[in-house]
């Protein structure tokens, strides 16, 4: 039921409540009014009477006489007179007259008679069986000389009352219900007049649960209503200012989750998930619907539950290294905060997860690049030291001998100084530092030079090389000294590795924007596990050809940050026996 037909009803019940109640008091006012009214004046025709039947009733008594005059004062008055003397006696009586009078009834035990004879007015109201009707009795004693010698009764039928009575309550009737009908009017009113401001602050308030805070609620009364909906307008404003700087607020924390590289993983203080961000998702391939899960039916991992488990147990933070394998091999750095927050739906812990896989493989390749610095240049360095030993302990003295650990000596010290100056220009290429003089540049020209730099050594072993160019006038952009080093690297390895009178092809191709070159030889080969691997340092696929052949294993990686500084790619394809294919792109002049 609405609050307008609450009021209304409420009203209209109350109001119906005072009019009865008044129409009750008012009609039980006038009847009291109208009886006592009724009584003043019987009172005052008994009295009357008294004195009209005084005399007769102290003389000799004429029945007859009597009720003659009684029946004519009853006609007069319209009511009944009953004379009865002191002993009870029915004398005169203007309803009953001679045989019906002397059989009457003994009246000394009438209540208002029995009154009367004690000197007191009496009155009664009771059924009379002799006109059927109810009667209002008042009786008068007559006195003489002090003594009471007969009571004067005068009785009249209560229908004209009850037919004054009936008018009254006609009357109050109609009033009351014109009275009825205007409270009607007053209170739908009144309930429309309270209830319509509620019903738009109702409405409003539906509005502003779907965010909508423009709409004012306007009240012309001044009243508290009035001060409610004031009330309500602020409490708008300040929920949509609070609403908008929440939003806010969240707008930029799931930016800040969103920009960040790292995963973070959010869970209440029974280990349910909260926040899961873009990193995290994309980091284990999880999906959206994780909210309120447990933490370990996104993540199925051993050691990273365990380790959420303690955080919550002991509230403290913590710090650990994980590995991962599924859905990829990774290692995080997990830093955890503990919020502290333990009410439903509240941060109790955050999880930062910080991949580190990338820093594993640089810090195993550094500590490889080490240990494979220290092993090359001990290798020679041992050997040196040894034939240094073998001259001081007397070989120096043979010069046959002396001459041959000489030539030893010097061949491992040029190794090392080729191993060096390979690493210093490895490190000149990856700094910071590094600047490249791009121009353009002939193709042709530039793959002349190297096979005449390295024409000799080809030439000790019979090889030939066949020089096959796309355009003898092609030119492309590029340090055509880093770049000349690039190409001497890549056929002075197809001289080293492949056999004596083989074939070595330099080639190039137009690829749209780039220009490709190809080292193509029919050595060895290199067999398909190594492929990955074979631009990283040190890498080499048999140690001891390499050294025997006097390699260093960085001439591939210099190749390589060679070309991709200039924005290029460096391909390798290879069969074990048949021989391999270098080749890199480099852009069009």
């Amino acid at each position: 039921m609405k609050l307008r037909s609450k009021l209304f009803l409420t009203y209209l019940l109350l109001s119906f409540l005072g009019l009865s109640i008044a129409g009750v008091l008012i009609f039980s006012s006038e009847r009291k009014r109208s009886l006592s009214q009724l009584e003043k004046s019987m009172l005052s025709q008994t009295q009357l009477l008294s004195n009209i039947f005084a005399f007769p009733l102290v003389g000799n008594l004429d029945i007859t006489r009597m009720d003659s005059l009684a029946d004519e004062l009853g006609q007069k008055i319209e009511g009944r007179i009953t004379i009865i003397d002191r002993d009870g006696r029915v004398v005169a009586d203007s309803y009953q007259s001679g045989e019906n009078l002397l059989r009457m009834d003994n009246h000394k035990n009438r209540p208002e008679v029995a009154s009367a004879l004690q000197d007191e007015t009496g009155k009664s109201i009771r059924f009379s069986y002799t006109i059927k009707a109810d009667m209002l009795y008042l009786a008068s004693p007559i006195s003489m000389e002090g003594k009471i010698i007969g009571v004067a009764r005068v009785a009249l039928p209560l229908t004209e009352l009850k037919h004054h009575r009936n008018m009254i309550i006609c009357i109050v009737f109609v009033g009351l219900l014109v009275a009825f009908v205007f409270s009607l009017l007053l209170s739908f009113g009144f309930s429309n007049t309270v209830s319509k401001p509620l019903r738009q602050m109702m409405q409003i308030g539906k509005q502003m649960s779907q965010g909508n805070f423009t709409q004012r609620i306007r009240v012309k009364s001044k009243d508290e209503i009035k001060e409610l909906g004031e009330i309500l307008n602020q409490m708008s404003d300040e929920l949509s200012q609070k609403i908008t700087q929440i939003t806010e607020d969240k707008s930029q924390l799931h930016s800040i989750l969103s920009s960040m590289i790292e995963g973070v993983l959010a869970v209440d203080h029974q280990g349910r998930v909260l926040l899961v961000n873009h990193a995290l998702s994309r980091m284990f391939e999880l999906n959206t619907s994780f909210y309120g899960k447990l933490h370990y039916e996104i993540i199925r991992d051993y050691d990273l539950n365990q380790f959420i488990r303690e955080v919550l147990s002991t509230k403290q933070e913590k710090r650990q290294e994980i590995s991962f394998i599924h859905p990829k091999e990774k290692d995080f750095m997990i830093q955890s905060a503990v919020v502290g927050q333990r009410r439903k739906g509240a941060i109790f812990a955050l999880f930062v997860f910080h991949e580190i896989t990338e820093l594993k493989k640089l810090e195993k390749v550094r500590k490889d690049f080490v240990a494979n610095v220290s092993h090359e240049l001990r290798t020679p360095l041992t050997s040196i030291k040894g034939f240094v030993e073998a001259l001081q302990d007397g070989a120096i003295s043979d010069p046959e001998q002396s001459s041959r650990f000489l030539s030893i000596i010097s061949q491992h010290t040029d190794r090392m100084n080729k191993i060096i100056s390979d690493l210093l220009q490895l490190s000149q290429i990856e700094s910071k530092e590094f600047e490249l003089k791009v121009e353009p540049f002939p193709v042709k020209e530039l793959v002349e030079e190297v096979v005449y730099t390295l024409k000799r050594s080809a030439d000790e072993k019979s090889q030939c090389m066949e020089i096959n160019l796309h355009s003898s006038d092609q030119k492309v952009l590029g340090d055509k000294y880093r770049i000349n080093q690039a190409l001497t690297n890549l056929v002075d390895n197809a001289i080293r590795y492949t056999p004596e009178k083989a074939n070595i092809k330099i080639e190039s191709r137009d690829k749209g924007h780039f220009v490709e070159v190809a080292v193509i030889d029919n050595g060895i080969g290199i067999p398909q596990d190594d492929l990955p691997r074979i631009f990283e340092r040190f890498y080499t696929v048999d140690k001891g050809r390499s050294r025997e052949l006097g390699g260093t294993g960085l001439g591939l990686s210099i190749v390589k940050h060679i070309i991709e500084a200039h924005e290029g790619k460096v391909y390798v394809e290879s069969e074990p026996g048949k021989g391999s294919k270098f080749s890199f792109t480099l852009k069009k002049a």
